[in-house]
């Protein structure tokens, strides 16, 4: 199934004390709104359409042109209503994601599991249960309410878009308007599926939110790896199947590249490696995919207070040629992070047939990272 993802990015953010729209605030090198496209450049994206004003319109072009997903640009409204509507009717794939352009924290897990809550229900409104505990006023003071029925709402929220498109023009019509998208398609079209979000998936509001994107300190980690080629066995680098006549020996799939960037990762968390999490000994392994590991190390990451900054790998292998999958590699496990493309890079070497890689017994690769305090 395609996606058509729609990014409201039309408000001043008054609230946040910038003389500027706080989607131009810098995350490390990037600003707000182009990590909040990152999240969104995947296979199943047809295109982000992004409702700005007359006034941004030019710096949001500006970024567009760094993007390799496609990228239009509408005229928001006076209300994020209107922004969503004008937004909707730039689309034309079967289902749209909606997703505030202020929010850049959403991760490819909290994604996948909307679209996939999408194509089994049609719906989708990505949601935290409540923690704390919770009041409702009364006319003589308050009443406790059971939090267990209760959720905080994020985005993106996803829905059909004959149908979301109707609700808000009958919204419009009605003169009706929300805090979110699926009030408007639930007052016409009935209840919405919930599908779970993170508490890190925040939304940047207040100015303390703006202070919060500036890193509090980093970590950095090394990671090596090596296993032997040998005969019957497939050949897998960063999650991509490689044709060779030889493959990595090991427990797992033996994917060196994606084991060296998760001890790299694992080292600056300062925990034990993966020998240690993911032991030779434990059948739960045998055969395991490389790249479902690295995404607990990044679980683990981000349950520290951590996310990727960036990191650099090399792969050592005097054959096969490995130029034309660097940019699968590079994607996978960008992917992997949540982060953008341009935070990995993965290249490729020989030995110069000295050593065991260059006699071909063998496959290295190094892995060096940095990780920065969320």
């Amino acid at each position: 199934m395609k996606f058509d993802v729609i990014l409201p990015s039309g408000g001043t953010g008054s609230r946040t004390g910038l003389s500027y729209n706080k989607l131009f605030a810098d995350i490390g090198g990037l600003t707000v709104i182009e990590k909040t496209v990152s999240v969104f450049c995947r296979d199943d994206v047809e295109k982000i359409v992004i409702a700005c004003s007359e006034a941004d319109e030019p710096r949001f072009r500006e970024i567009a042109k760094n993007c390799d997903k496609k990228i239009i640009l509408v005229r928001g409204g006076d209300t994020r209503g209107k922004s969503v509507y004008n937004a909707l009717l730039a689309c034309d794939a079967e289902y749209v994601a909606i997703h505030d352009g202020a929010r850049p924290f959403a991760d490819k897990k909290t994604v996948d599991s909307a679209f996939a809550t999408a194509e089994k229900y049609g719906t989708a409104v990505v949601c935290v249960p409540v923690t704390d505990s919770l009041r409702k006023k009364t006319a003589s003071g308050s009443v406790g309410v059971d939090r267990s029925e209760y959720f905080a709402v994020q985005t993106p929220q996803i829905f059909g878009r004959e149908k979301i498109l109707k609700a808000y023009a009958l919204a419009e019509k009605d003169g009706f308007s929300a805090t979110d998208d699926a009030s408007v398609y639930e007052r016409y079209f009935g209840d919405v599926a919930i599908s779970e979000g993170d508490p890190s998936n925040k939304k940047i509001t207040t100015a303390e939110d703006v202070a919060s994107l500036t890193p509090q300190g980093f970590r950095v980690g090394t990671g090596w790896d090596t296993h032997a080629l040998a005969e019957g066995r497939k050949l897998v680098l960063g999650g991509v199947e490689i044709p060779h006549t030889k493959g990595l020996v090991g427990h797992s799939d033996a994917d060196v590249l994606v084991h060296a960037v998760m001890d790299a990762v694992l080292g600056a968390l300062g925990r034990r490696d993966i020998g240690v999490l993911f032991p030779d000994t434990d059948p739960a392994y045998k055969g395991a995919d490389s790249m479902k590991l690295l995404e607990k190390v990044v679980t683990l990451m981000k349950d520290d207070g951590y996310e990727l900054n960036n990191l650099s790998a090399v792969i050592m292998a005097q054959k096969p040629k490995l130029s034309h999958h660097i940019p699968t590699m590079t994607q996978n496990i960008a992917e992997a992070f949540g982060a953008p493309t341009s935070a990995v890079n993965v290249a490729a070497t020989t030995t110069e047939k000295l050593g065991m890689t260059g006699r071909e017994e063998g496959i290295s690769a190094i892995c060096y990272c940095s990780l920065a305090k969320r």
